[in-house]
């Protein structure tokens, strides 16, 4: 039986994480009537190692022409007199790899003296991978950042400030972008990265599970309370078979925790903007992170280990009612999902309506030798032809560039409810997530405390008060 090129990259990733050595995933390739060379492209795709080859319209969902047209900017620094080749760095998934080729096809043809190498990694091996290539100094030209690593990568100075290009570029216009997502690319001295995305946190739901339920799609009368009680209605089941009623829980091991599950009740994670003192012990704090938790306790949530081997995101499965997460979790929800869904506002709390934004960027390294061939690349990556090409008229949604927005409404793989998001980005959503330097190392230290929550072992009111003792030194190094 033939199988999609997908299901063997899949598969390929999926042997190759228990442990299987590339002849043993061959040879069970062979066992089960999968060709040695398909499987062997499978393996390259899994691990990363992917190079740009112009795509076929036949090899993607996408066709290649659509927005092709542009109209591409110019760019102001001189195209090169002699072959260059740029490395960059992704981390999409394989249907939006195929788009990335479109788009480096489409480039070359317009910028025939800049030859493009794309690398293409699994997100959760990308941060890793780079990490280490960075100790190395083997960085790409340009990379993909998101938005929790910026600060810690700008400030080990891998990154080039873009603002004399920016300024050399008079068509570029920066006020275009939405302005929470250039927030997490800067710092005292200028922007360091380019954002593609601004995505908002958008309450995600099954319609076929509401629809047998008995349960009207959410509107605007719908608070969190009514979450909640759709939850719990939503909750079925037991074992393999369980129906939940929510995912994911808050938790502060999620840079993103505040706006959406805090902020409605008054509460904080941290003191915005400065991001040197923990909130989580004050009252309102701890009353919402309890409220929260009352779901876990009657098991309307999965738990780690009922997700430890699902496929990011689980919603797409069908055995989860409502889903909270931003925008860009359409893709891989629209392609495998097998039951009707849709995106509605995240509901407003008893003291606010918010809901978080973030998103991800590319920069330019300050190893490349190809800088300014790089700055072409990104002048027509991130300009509004490039967002529509690449995120808008695909439906992956929240272009950065608010010129880009309407090919994105428009687009036939737009999901229900997508008019909702460009209204939460520009009324509820708020960036005021933890994007300091010290990010990373707050929600990892906190994730460890919180864990003994999640598994039952530890109340949340104590859990808090040891999050904070155990944040607050790293949170201090934001004031220096």
């Amino acid at each position: 039986m033939a199988r999609r090129f997908d299901d063997v990259v899949e598969l390929a990733r999926e042997l190759e994480r228990r442990g299987m050595s590339r002849r043993h995933v061959l040879a069970l390739g062979a066992k089960l009537g999968i060709a040695a060379a398909a499987l062997t492209a499978g393996l390259e795709a899994a691990s990363g190692a992917v190079t740009a080859a112009p795509a076929r319209q036949g090899d993607s969902i996408f066709d290649p022409q659509a927005g092709a047209e542009g109209p591409w900017p110019q760019a102001a620094v001189p195209e090169p007199t002699e072959k260059v080749t740029l490395a960059i760095s992704h981390a999409w998934d394989a249907t939006f790899f195929k788009r990335q080729q479109q788009f480096d096809a489409l480039f070359t043809e317009r910028h025939p003296n800049i030859e493009i190498k794309a690398e293409n990694t699994p997100f959760a091996d990308y941060l890793q991978k780079y990490t280490a290539q960075a100790a190395g100094g083997t960085l790409p030209d340009i990379m993909y950042c998101q938005f929790a690593w910026a600060q810690q990568f700008i400030g080990q100075g891998l990154f080039q400030r873009l603002d004399d290009y920016i300024a050399g570029q008079p068509d570029f216009n920066l006020d275009d972008f939405v302005p929470p997502s250039l927030v997490s690319y800067r710092n005292e001295e200028g922007l360091y990265g380019i954002p593609y995305d601004e995505g908002p946190g958008m309450l995600y739901f099954n319609r076929d599970l509401f629809d047998k339920a008995g349960i009207a799609p959410p509107d605007d009368t719908w608070t969190l309370d009514t979450v909640k009680e759709a939850a719990l209605k939503l909750t079925s089941g037991e074992g393999a078979t369980k129906t939940f009623g929510l995912a994911p829980l808050p938790t502060p091991g999620a840079g993103t925790l505040a706006p959406a599950y805090l902020f409605p009740f008054g509460a904080a994670y941290v003191n915005e903007p400065e991001e040197t003192t923990c909130r989580l012990t004050e009252p309102a704090a701890v009353e919402a992170m309890t409220w929260w938790d009352e779901l876990r306790a009657a098991g309307a949530v999965p738990t780690p280990d009922d997700v430890r081997n699902v496929a990011w995101p689980a919603f797409q499965f069908g055995n989860i009612g409502m889903f909270l997460e931003g925008t860009w979790a359409t893709p891989p929800i629209r392609e495998n999902a097998k039951f009707n869904w849709e995106m509605a506002l995240w509901p407003k709390g008893p003291q606010a309506h918010a809901t978080f934004s973030a998103g991800s960027a590319y920069m330019i390294t300050t190893g490349t030798e190809n800088a300014d061939a790089a700055w072409i690349y990104l002048n027509d990556y991130l300009s509004t032809a490039g967002q529509r090409y690449m995120w808008a008229l695909t439906g992956r949604g929240s272009p950065a560039r608010l010129s880009a927005w309407p090919a994105y409404l428009d687009s036939e793989f737009a999901p229900a409810g997508a008019p909702l998001a460009q209204q939460a980005l520009t009324s509820i959503a708020s960036h005021e997530i933890l994007d300091k330097p010290t990010g990373p190392r707050v929600t990892q230290a906190a994730q460890a405390i919180w864990d003994e929550v999640i598994a039952g072992s530890l109340e949340v009111e104590p859990a808090l008060q040891q999050i904070c003792q155990a944040i607050d030194p790293i949170l201090a190094q934001n004031a220096s």
